[in-house]
């Protein structure tokens, strides 16, 4: 027997009896949803219109012909329902009641469920998690079968075929097929309202999708479109973004190794170099034990009457004096670490900070010389 042409035909409403085969898929994932409503399938109309554009009209969840307006704004709870008149759906996509039978139900029982429930007695499918089965419909019924010896089902033929012969392609199981997409019409974005940096989407398989918005974006609600962080309006219910730390440059002069705090004497950031080449935008940021102030200089803590610091130097002094930058006779009255007050020592007299006093000894300090 020629075996290229060898084709098993499976025998109708016999169930074969062979073992399955184990195949690994390499499944292309887009996205993975982070957001709160990930792996939800059951999601209210309020919980739909807190993320959509408010006055949306969408599909009542669990219906078909039953509409809902959502609120005008998101405090609003005041919500218009409606119904299609006798023989028409809501058509979702188009935001109208439509003839029955040009409008798809995503409600309606699906060949999700039963493949089976809308065809005619005697019918074959292929099983679309197994290139090896079929099903063959019986009075409505799925009855699974699996091709022999390794081969694999042929929906055109109808036939179990070698590998070879056919190029058998499986469609990627749903991730998360949600409420909120059937319900809105195709293409809809929706705010993400756990991460303003994030929005979702639905794809053509009603599985709600999360996208992140680019470096230094966000998602502004009102135009649903990332833009730059600076001019993004959150969502009301989203959390308020995190001042972006940029300290580490920018994309034309990225900054890699320790920057001094631009607001202490003491503290510090380490920026970390990117895999992507782009400026570190959550570095750590440290601070020297007490009595010490960075020295960026050599990437140092150092003690504080080392450092040259235009910043407040009262930093860490409590309710003490301190010298100040670029006058040796000069000090800073502090409180509570803070300058309240300045004065200067007469005539010849220089402020020594470890003393606390006024002297006759010329002080030269680093942190108050000019």
């Amino acid at each position: 027997m020629n075996k290229s042409n060898y084709y098993a035909t499976p025998a109708r409403g016999t169930l074969l009896l062979s073992a399955r085969k184990n195949f690994t898929l390499c499944l292309l994932v887009f996205s993975t949803i982070t957001s709160a409503y990930a792996g939800q399938n059951k999601t209210s109309v309020e919980e739909i219109c807190r993320l959509i554009t408010p006055s949306t009209t969408i599909l009542q969840p669990d219906t078909c012909n039953t509409w809902v307006q959502c609120p005008s704004s998101y405090n609003d709870e005041d919500l218009e329902e409606g119904s299609c008149v006798f023989g028409l759906y809501f058509n979702k996509d188009a935001g109208r009641c439509e003839s029955k039978e040009t409008v798809t139900c995503p409600y309606e029982s699906t060949s999700n469920d039963n493949r089976c429930a809308f065809q005619t007695d005697g019918t074959f499918l292929a099983d679309p998690n197994d290139c090896s089965g079929y099903i063959f419909c019986n009075n409505q019924t799925e009855t699974r079968s699996t091709c022999p010896d390794s081969l694999i089902y042929n929906p055109e033929k109808g036939a179990c075929v070698y590998s070879k012969d056919y190029n058998c392609q499986l469609k990627p199981a749903a991730v998360n097929v949600s409420t909120i997409c059937k319900s809105v019409a195709k293409n809809t974005v929706l705010a993400d309202i756990s991460d303003c940096t994030k929005y979702l989407s639905c794809d053509e398989e009603s599985q709600l999708i999360s996208f992140q918005c680019s470096e230094g974006q966000a998602f502004n609600y009102s135009t649903l479109e990332c833009v730059a962080r600076s001019e993004a309006v959150c969502h009301p219910l989203a959390p308020e973004l995190e001042p972006e730390i940029d300290v580490c440059g920018t994309e034309d002069n990225v900054l890699v190794g320790y920057i001094a705090d631009e607001e202490s004497c003491s503290g510090y950031y380490i920026c970390a170099k990117q895999s992507d080449g782009k400026p570190d935008r959550s570095p750590t940021y440290l601070k020297c034990q007490d009595g010490y102030f960075f020295d960026s200089s050599t990437w140092s803590c150092r003690n504080r009457l080392n450092v040259k610091c235009s910043l407040d130097r009262c930093e860490g002094m409590a309710n003490k004096y301190a010298n100040v930058a670029g006058d040796c006779s000069a000090y800073a009255r502090c409180k509570n670490g803070v300058t309240v007050a300045t004065g200067i020592c007469e005539g010849n007299y220089f402020f020594d900070e470890r003393s606390q006093a006024c002297t006759q000894q010329n002080i030269s300090y680093t942190a108050c010389t000019a």
